[in-house]
């Protein structure tokens, strides 16, 4: 029976991990292709429950794995080694796929990919190992919160991302000053991907002035002010 359970493992782990690395470009992809309402009812009342379900997959995934292994050790060097190469994997084919290499904003969604893929890597490989291995666990926790790090700059990038379907500027279109509001708080994501598009504009080059002084007191006041709330909020 023990014998069995190690040859049902490996393929059962590799499906999960695999499902999880297929699943994720798809599930982004499936956010941009909502409405812009249905995307800002997302954002508002799930983003956070959404992130925090993203953070834990991986883990919950290697806790279970690990359980249902007949062996701790087996499980976790399986698991390093499965998720490793599926993300190399992974990587390899956001990079290689023409699509994503044909423009800037194709290399933007790489860069993305990329982040949240090492993340889930990361935490894939290290994270029931923290606990199964005491005398590596400071070694595994500096890799898992680089990982981390490096998630949450590629969560971060897929907000700028949805940011451009909730508010996407028209410059052939003139705008008053209560879209001078709404513009001035996505400023900052807008910025991030006008670097990569040029059909990405942090301001509406066609406005009135009522739109401009209404951008600027949205930018300073909104825009600015979640990033110094955010930064209180660390420090606590």
């Amino acid at each position: 029976m023990k014998a069995i359970r190690y040859i049902i493992f490996i393929p059962i782990i590799f499906v999960i991990i695999a499902l999880v690395y297929t699943l994720l470009p798809l599930s982004l992809f499936g956010l941009m292709s909502l409405s812009k309402f249905w995307l800002i009812v997302l954002l508002i009342f799930f983003g956070g429950l959404t992130v925090g379900l993203f953070a834990f997959l991986p883990g919950g995934i290697t806790w279970l794995s690990a359980k249902i292994s007949p062996n701790k050790e087996f499980a976790f060097y399986s698991i390093l080694t499965i998720s490793v190469l599926l993300g190399i994997s992974q990587i390899y084919s956001y990079w290689t796929n023409p699509d994503l290499n044909e423009n800037g904003f194709g290399i933007f969604l790489g860069i993305m990919l990329t982040c949240l893929t090492i993340g889930f890597g990361a935490s894939l490989s290290v994270g029931a190992g923290i606990e199964m291995f005491e005398e590596k666990s400071q070694s595994l926790s500096t890799v898992l919160s680089i990982g981390t790090f490096i998630f949450y700059i590629g969560i971060f990038l897929a907000f700028c991302l949805l940011s451009t379907k909730i508010c996407n500027i028209n410059p052939d279109k003139t705008y008053t000053w209560y879209s001078g509001i709404w513009h001035g708080i996505f400023v900052i994501p807008h910025w991030v991907v006008s670097w990569f598009s040029d059909d990405i504009y942090c301001k509406a080059p066609n406005s009135t002035t009522g739109y401009s002084i209404w951008w600027w007191i949205s930018f300073i006041f909104i825009g600015l002010g979640m990033l110094g709330g955010g930064n209180r909020r660390r420090e606590y």
